[in-house]
């Protein structure tokens, strides 16, 4: 059984640094072997400082497409969030996964009430042809969406 059937989330261990600026496009030959499998949000603690004076957490959200051969393609589409300790004594920070990755979900899709749980489809397809990667909107909304723990992520949240 795995991690997502037990437990409602992928488990996905985080290895190096990648940066959230702009991604250089891939080399056509290397893509063009390749077929997008899914879409997915690799969430993993971040360690920018923030002006709170509270003990805070911050999360970074790199949405990427999932390709056949099991490798991740980082999109230029980053997000996060922050979470401040406001009451007394040692800041915990423990959530159900359900409720992490319904927040992570909220902040990669559209912020519009009329268009309200709807993923910015056109949004990441531009971003993956930017990449190198022929896909369109459509094939996109056909594709599973993922949201992808990182073990600190998991630690800090104490699912």
């Amino acid at each position: 059984m795995s991690d997502f059937d037990e437990k409602g989330f992928h488990y996905a261990p985080l290895h190096g640094e990648y940066e959230s600026g702009t991604f250089p496009v891939l080399p056509h030959t290397m893509v063009s072997t390749l077929n997008a499998m899914s879409i997915a949000a690799v969430c993993d603690m971040d360690e920018t400082l923030t002006d709170n004076l509270r003990p805070s957490i911050s999360v970074k959200i790199t949405q990427c497409i999932l390709m056949s051969d099991g490798s991740m393609i980082s999109l230029d589409l980053g997000r996060g969030f922050t979470a401040i300790s406001h009451g007394p004594g040692p800041a915990r920070w423990r959530r159900s996964s359900d409720e992490l990755i319904a927040e992570i979900l909220d902040l990669v899709r559209i912020d519009d009430p009329e268009r309200s749980g709807d993923h910015p489809w056109d949004e990441i397809a531009a971003a993956a042809q930017r990449r190198g990667i022929d896909i369109d909107a459509a094939r996109l909304k056909q594709m599973p969406y993922q949201v992808l723990l990182s073990d600190r992520v998991i630690r800090m949240f104490e699912i």
